[in-house]
């Protein structure tokens, strides 16, 4: 069991590791004053290059600049990432690194698997239902399959190794409880 741990804590600090340079440089700049990355002479204009590359290479309609629709639910998930996703990632990097996750770091981390599994799954159904005339069937594959699904499948498996692991607690916690 403490083999397994020890593993997926290292999947768990990959995608902490990865994910907060893309809260930073993909995610959260719309929420930066356009001054700062928009205008060619802006010192964090290649941001503004980035995000252009990423939408013309995947064609996500989330980061489409107007008229582009953005659902309704987008700002909600990009404030959730700011005030929730940002600390967590910041503070699952420092935990793990030092090893041996509490049992409340334990429940954090199941409450952010959660949150994160329901906003990716909702943003993928966005994904599924976007019309064929502007996103194509090839680029909903790469934006379900690669970008999105990965990201699905650690806050699943996060999740649920977080779910195994509380459980655990609480099972040894009524265990010694049923002996005294």
């Amino acid at each position: 069991m403490a083999s397994s741990r020890s593993w997926l804590d290292k999947v768990y600090l990959t995608y902490f590791l990865i994910h907060l340079p893309i809260l930073f440089c993909v995610d959260l700049v719309p929420l930066y004053p356009a001054s700062l990355w928009v205008p060619e002479s802006s010192p964090l204009h290649f941001l503004y290059n980035l995000r252009a590359y990423y939408l013309e290479t995947y064609n996500d309609q989330f980061f489409a600049p107007p008229p582009a629709p953005i659902p309704s639910f987008f700002p909600l998930f990009a404030f959730l990432e700011l005030v929730f996703h940002l600390p967590v990632s910041v503070w699952a990097v420092r935990a793990l690194f030092r090893g041996a996750l509490s049992g409340g770091a334990e429940l954090l981390l199941l409450v952010y698997g959660m949150e994160t599994a329901m906003t990716t799954a909702t943003c993928m159904y966005e994904i599924y239902v976007w019309d064929s005339a502007v996103v194509t069937a090839d680029q909903k594959m790469v934006l379900l399959g690669g970008l999105y699904g990965s990201y699905l499948a650690i806050a699943i498996l996060l999740t649920g190794d977080m779910y195994a692991r509380l459980l655990n607690r609480l099972n040894t916690v009524d265990a010694r409880k049923k002996v005294q």
